[in-house]
């Protein structure tokens, strides 16, 4: 199959992720194209978004399931999720550091926070 150079890259990074989760990245990869072309921006007429098409209805079940469950690879998923959400939205690991935080513990948090990186940074 030909793929666009945006098309396999969003094929890529699917490969990656159903990898670290343990899916089948054939399967991933074949709803992702059955659903937008492997196209990132994809919006369809009810409303769903994005390489899934995934509803707001389908994300409400997400979360209400991650609640209820122990299953920490929904739970990692929807964490690493929002982190990537505050990173690109805040620009800096700081900034999206202290909007993941209680505001009442932010000094506290960040500090805790690099602490830990410059720990984590010196096991590699």
């Amino acid at each position: 199959m030909n793929l666009l150079p945006k098309q396999i890259e969003v094929k890529n990074k699917i490969t990656l992720v159903s990898n670290a989760i343990g899916l089948d990245p054939s399967w991933a990869i074949s709803i992702a194209m059955t659903e937008s072309s492997l196209g990132l921006n994809q919006r369809s007429r009810t409303g769903c978004k994005g390489v899934f098409q995934m509803s707001s209805i389908a994300m409400k079940d997400l979360l209400k399931e991650m609640e209820k469950t122990d299953d920490d690879i929904i739970d990692i998923t929807c964490g690493l999720a929002f982190l990537h959400l505050l990173l690109k939205r805040f620009k800096t690991i700081e900034e999206a550091t202290r909007h993941f935080c209680d505001p009442n513990d932010k000094d506290f948090y960040i500090k805790r926070v690099f602490d830990y990186m410059k720990e984590f940074s010196n096991e590699r």
